[in-house]
């Protein structure tokens, strides 16, 4: 459901690599695009609407990349209509609507997997691992930064319209480093935060820069930056895990490049390298990211895995709230508490 870039360089062709899903119906509003990506993938349906989407028998699940503010009402109208989904990240702009999200997944006992991709690379799964294993010890702080620099943006585009991204930078790249350091900790509850955006690039109204720490329940601190802005060579992502026995520290430049990954532990009152190695050849990170997502979201549909509990998402969305009324206000802002989800 939306065929934009992210369906085109992601989600199409791992779809159609993949044994354990079919693709069946491709769903857009643009009418000449719906035809070219149909005649390309040679999918057996192509319409409209989502109305017509769920009219199809075949569909078993749906995967939502539409504009962030049509989040909310998609996976809610597939979810009443009995289909699983995939909905690409944000789940929802506002706490109040995955909360209402997450009551329908509840009432339709379907499965809900958001795109985070990031959770899914080969390098975060591994540090997940060493993390779970004890490796770290006691995770006490995680920083993590991206620079995605764009020279030139069209300001009519829907990610940089507030009301239909929510945010900027932030909304695009910053809630994925929230929820992998949070993912990583095991998702604490976020408790205060503190923020500042910057608006440096002409002819947009969100922010191009974004900086903020975050203050979890158990004593968890976690820090990101991003920016469309920074003038660095080459671009670049990196994730640093300190807990007390150990530290983790990912980082890939230039998108493309093969990801690097150390953990040092402390042993025998030494440091020492303990970092496990991959026992498969890695693909491109980014493109072996969203395998590995929809590949999972096959496997929790068909019950063989679990699905990740939204609540974790609900967090984030207070979290997310909570740094924009820090950086707007200036000062530091308290993440309203979630009340306890029905089991």
């Amino acid at each position: 459901m939306g065929c934009g870039a992210v369906a085109q360089v992601a989600h199409l062709p791992v779809y159609r690599r993949l044994r354990n899903v079919r693709l069946v119906a491709l769903c857009d509003v643009e009418a000449p695009k719906l035809r070219a990506l149909r005649e390309r993938t040679d999918v057996p349906h192509a319409v409209s609407s989502l109305e017509d989407l769920l009219a199809i028998d075949e569909v078993e699940a749906v995967d939502i990349c539409l504009p962030s503010h049509l989040h909310r009402a998609a996976v809610i109208q597939a979810l009443e209509a009995g289909r699983h989904v995939l909905c690409e990240k944000p789940l929802a702009l506002t706490a109040e609507d995955v909360a209402d999200i997450a009551a329908a997944q509840r009432a339709s006992g379907r499965v809900v997997l958001v795109g985070m991709n990031n959770r899914y690379r080969d390098d975060s799964i591994l540090v997940k691992n060493s993390i779970e294993e004890g490796v770290l010890g006691e995770i006490f702080y995680a920083r993590a930064a991206w620079v995605r620099r764009r020279e030139r943006v069209r300001a009519r585009d829907w990610q940089y319209q507030r009301d239909q991204s929510g945010g900027g930078v932030f909304m695009d790249i910053g809630i994925q480093l929230l929820d992998l350091l949070l993912w990583l900790a095991g998702y604490p509850e976020p408790e205060r935060a503190t923020a500042a955006f910057y608006h440096h690039m002409p002819g947009i109204e969100v922010e191009d820069t974004a900086v903020a720490a975050v203050k979890c329940e158990g004593g968890l601190t976690v820090s990101l930056e991003a920016s469309w802005r920074f003038l660095v060579e080459p671009e670049e992502q990196r994730v640093e895990v300190y807990g007390t026995e150990g530290t983790a520290l990912l980082s890939s430049a230039g998108g493309t490049a093969e990801p690097r990954i150390q953990i040092l532990q402390r042993l025998h009152g030494g440091i020492i390298d303990v970092t496990p190695t991959s026992r498969r050849p890695r693909a491109h990170p980014y493109i072996e990211s969203y395998e590995r997502e929809i590949a999972f979201f096959g496997e929790v549909v068909a019950g063989r895995e679990e699905m990740p509990p939204l609540d974790e998402q609900l967090a984030l969305a207070r979290a997310v709230e909570a740094i924009g009324r820090s950086a707007l206000e200036g000062r530091e802002a308290q993440v309203e508490r979630a009340a306890a989800t029905p089991a």
